[in-house]
């Protein structure tokens, strides 16, 4: 079967309160392509469950191009045009040519030397909410050390925090009214964040300073240097990769800990497991929901015949809870094995635009859950979470939370 009679997937009714695990489930089981009707441009698109297939469109950048972007939603086409100059939208080998310019800001070496900065980082956002016993988890701690990460990497003025946050919101949640108004409000706050990036590179220009900024300025591509609209569109990847992803990943980290109160303990009693709860929370709670590509021709796939410029999206958590790929999937354990999930989950994508974050992404996580383990004790929930309305990130907008902080030591020395 490859049609759909009833209400499509990818729709805000069925994630209102999260990815729909269960009914991923029954349709991976059902299907390996189907068909739906959507209320988008192209009237529907295609959907894909397994991961040997997701592997072969994201591997495949020939056949599906990311020129479209990775969204449901058509772009209009004059923003469209501005966004194909932009990484997230380029195919190979151009996409590879300007990846190649970024890529080591995050590769081991560079975590090594960020790693200080982001545990010191990591200490003084607990600081600030320890002492209270109850936070908005959401902003005040899953957004706060990766927004900080990200903003020092490509300097960022401190003053500028606030905004750049703002735009960044408006863009990845436009779906939620208390982001933005509509989803054309999350078009203009892309064009906003190039804009704004475009002007941090014209401050670097004037007035040179040590960052990934300068960098990527001093860089060439396609035998030039970079112009302050070129930087501007990295910006926007950067900023919206490096923070969205994150948070929402560590928000439903503390969820799930709250959740699983023996999970936190095993963590607590063995600082050593802290890899595997990072591994374990990128399967069982993967942020990105799906993503789309557009075939490029006429062709066939799992079965079926594929138009040219049909939409083609990968749904990147059903491998994540794949039976024939992790025993026990549907159980949270942050004791299996690291390599065998990193191997198996798709929460990162794959192929050409594979995530170029990802070892910032799991330093992220690395540095935040140990801290928290060691600072945090019996979490518990004040209200029930607030959902953010998308079909294309998933995660919380409100994480109201209670705990007990760490005991500070007695006069007399150490406890």
């Amino acid at each position: 079967m490859s049609s759909c009679p009833h209400k499509p997937l990818l729709d805000f009714d069925k994630f209102a309160h999260g990815t729909p695990h269960e009914t991923i489930h029954a349709l991976r089981g059902a299907h390996r392509i189907l068909w739906e009707e959507d209320e988008f441009a192209t009237g529907g698109h295609w959907l894909l469950f397994h991961q040997r297939d997701i592997d072969h469109v994201l591997q495949s950048p020939a056949l599906f191009s990311s020129s479209d972007g990775p969204l449901l939603d058509d772009f209009p086409a004059q923003l469209l045009a501005e966004q194909q100059e932009s990484l997230t939208f380029m195919d190979p080998p151009r996409h590879r040519q300007y990846r190649s310019l970024v890529e080591p800001a995050f590769r081991q070496a560079a975590m090594r030397q960020r790693e200080p900065m982001m545990r010191a980082l990591a200490g003084r956002i607990l600081d600030e909410v320890l002492p209270r016993g109850e936070c908005e988890f959401v902003q005040e701690v899953a957004m706060q050390l990766p927004t900080r990460v990200i903003f020092a990497v490509l300097g960022v003025p401190p003053e500028d925090f606030a905004h750049v946050a703002e735009l960044t919101n408006t863009l990845a949640l436009a779906d939620d009214p208390e982001f933005a108004e509509n989803r054309e409000a999350g078009f203009i706050a892309s064009g906003m964040l190039m804009q704004y990036g475009a002007r941090l590179a014209a401050s670097h220009r004037s007035a040179p300073r040590e960052s990934l900024t300068m960098t990527l300025l001093n860089s060439e591509a396609e035998g030039r240097k970079l112009t302050d609209v070129d930087f501007g569109r990295f910006f926007n990847n950067l900023i919206v990769g490096g923070t969205e992803t994150t948070r929402n990943t560590l928000a439903g980290a503390m969820y799930e800990f709250i959740r699983h109160p023996e999970q936190y303990a095993l963590l607590q009693e063995d600082p050593g497991l802290v890899a595997g709860a990072v591994e374990e929370i990128l399967r069982f709670r993967n942020p990105v929901i799906y993503l789309r590509r557009t075939a490029t021709q006429d062709l066939e796939l799992a079965g079926q015949r594929i138009s040219h410029r049909a939409k083609v999206v990968c749904v990147l958590g059903s491998p994540n809870r794949d039976p024939a790929l992790f025993e026990r999937p549907d159980e949270f354990d942050i004791r299996r094995p690291v390599e065998h999930t990193r191997r198996h989950y798709r929460s990162f994508g794959g192929g050409a635009h594979f995530c170029l974050g990802i070892q910032q992404a799991r330093l992220n996580l690395t540095v935040m859950l140990a801290e928290m383990a060691r600072r945090i004790h019996r979490p518990r929930l004040l209200t029930a979470p607030r959902q953010a309305r998308s079909i294309f990130m998933d995660g919380f907008k409100e994480l109201r939370i209670a705990f007990v902080p760490e005991r500070a030591p007695p006069a007399g020395g150490p406890s």
